[in-house]
């Protein structure tokens, strides 16, 4: 069985309408400190700013985008930034407030967009509650107090109510549309699409359709990379 007994009712649920044999193909069962995932850290100042060779550019990255997906900055810049997380893990944690600063120092100039990539089978009901916040236009709210409350194995159905109520979204209504699951056949069938593009971890961070290299995700050769996509 792809979900275990002691998850929550919504999770338990997305099992029995996904099938387990489906999802199964998605997702890799590891512990978090097992899992492969990309590490951000500080490039040092002899280190040029480059993009993945490990990953091709994609030529059509706007198919990625959906008009649904919350954005932060200029829909009509010439630079669109794609970061694809799960919130759930450690080192998106680390690079967010990074972004958060890129994003404030450049939001007139490009457009960003957090996209869920889930890593673990428990990320399934968070990232469900991401665009159930949406809805109230709390997406972002959401996902700051997620990666504040960030521990293993992931938030429960209760801890993301709890949450909706304090970032001013109605706890009762909340509940009712988390556990609905509406979104999880579209948040899995996303994954494989992100998958097929040759992620693997996160956070990946893509800029007009190339991804930054694991040693550029700094503050400054994330700024450096955009500025570079402008001209």
């Amino acid at each position: 069985m792809l979900f275990s007994t002691d998850n929550t009712p919504l999770v338990a649920s997305v099992a029995r309408r996904l099938g387990a044999a489906m999802a199964a193909l998605l997702f890799v069962v590891a512990a978090p400190s097992r899992m492969a995932v990309a590490q951000t850290s500080a490039a040092p100042p002899n280190l040029m700013c480059a993009y993945s060779t490990s990953i091709s550019p994609v030529e059509d990255w706007q198919r990625l985008i959906t008009l649904g997906d919350p954005f932060v900055g200029n829909p009509n810049a010439d630079v669109t930034v794609i970061e694809y997380f799960d919130p759930n893990c450690p080192h998106c944690r680390t690079l967010h407030p990074i972004m958060t600063r890129v994003i404030a120092d450049r939001k007139d100039v490009a457009v960003f967009y957090k996209i869920p990539f889930p890593l673990w089978r428990y990320s399934l009901p968070q990232i469900e509650a991401l665009y159930v916040a949406a809805q109230d236009n709390r997406y972002h709210e959401m996902l700051n107090m997620q990666y504040a409350r960030q521990q293993p194995g992931g938030l429960s159905v209760d801890e993301l109510v709890a949450i909706a109520g304090e970032i001013g979204i109605d706890p009762v209504t909340f509940r009712e549309r988390l556990e609905r699951g509406h979104n999880q056949k579209s948040i899995i069938s996303r994954r494989q699409e992100i998958a097929d593009l040759g992620v693997r971890g996160t956070p990946s961070v893509m800029i007009n359709g190339r991804f930054v290299s694991s040693d550029s995700k700094s503050y400054e050769c994330l700024v450096q990379l955009i500025d570079g996509a402008r001209e």
